[in-house]
């Protein structure tokens, strides 16, 4: 429940403000990529982390929309009949192809589901070659988050998710979604709090040089029903307490 949710994360913040006087610089470099979603129309979404990296809402803007958002503007995804293939909307974000996320990953945004149906996948962003990889996908799914990856083809996938049954997401709430990898071990977070941990010695596998937001493969399928806001990529794993402060930012 959000309550739970919102406990956590006080408890996580008094756990660990004492480690952000003494982060490295490393750990504090900025994202590879920034996307507020607040242009007034047309397809390109600009990079606001200074690297370039431009975005572009796919098909036309079908099932797509601005809208507001959490911080001025938003993107409003449609996902349509998840037996459909290629109806539903989706975002490509480019000029990430030789960013390595094997050796570290997060992936930060606001979202905001307008419907959350819990056997249907619900892809908020990824760069996977296929369902089971390779690649990264991070996704709602059986109304779990989840981070995972895995080998391609028939073979097996690995990562983390939350537990349904201790967390319940609801429509029209906002929500700061995070997933991160350190090397080894995949991590997800709600509103600053941990929910969901993996064994560690797990590795990122290689995907496509283009990450996808709203939906698999820009647009291909699993859309997802909702509002995004301020996504952040970065090329390593932020802390719990970057965590904690990313999600009390109002921009």
């Amino acid at each position: 429940m959000r309550s739970h949710i919102v406990l956590a994360a006080i408890a996580a913040a008094l756990g660990v403000l004492a480690a952000i006087a003494t982060c490295d610089d490393a750990s504090e470099r900025g994202p590879v990529g920034f996307w507020r979603f607040d242009e007034p129309d047309g397809l390109d979404l600009l990079d606001a982390s200074g690297n370039g990296r431009r975005g572009l809402i796919l098909n036309n803007s079908q099932g797509v929309q601005r809208v507001a958002g959490r911080n001025a503007g938003a993107l409003a995804f449609e996902a349509g009949d998840q037996k459909e293939r290629g109806k539903a909307g989706g975002v490509s974000l480019l000029g990430l192809e030789g960013v390595d996320w094997s050796q570290g990953l997060t992936v930060a945004l606001w979202v905001r589901f307008t419907g959350i149906n819990r056997p249907d996948t619900h892809e908020l962003v990824s760069n996977s070659v296929a369902d089971r990889g390779p690649g990264f996908r991070f996704v709602l799914s059986w109304s779990t988050l989840s981070l995972r990856s895995g080998e391609g083809g028939a073979g097996n996938t690995w990562g983390c998710s939350s537990d349904a049954t201790e967390i319940t997401l609801k429509t029209g709430e906002w929500y700061h979604l995070a997933g991160t990898y350190d090397g080894s071990v995949f991590r997800t977070y709600i509103d600053g709090a941990l929910v969901g941990e993996s064994d560690p010695g797990l590795t990122l596998t290689k995907g496509e040089g283009t990450v996808w937001v709203g939906s698999y493969r820009g647009g291909y399928a699993y859309g997802l029903n909702g509002l995004v806001d301020d996504l952040r990529l970065y090329d390593y794993a932020r802390t719990p307490a970057q965590i904690v402060m990313d999600a009390r930012l109002r921009d």
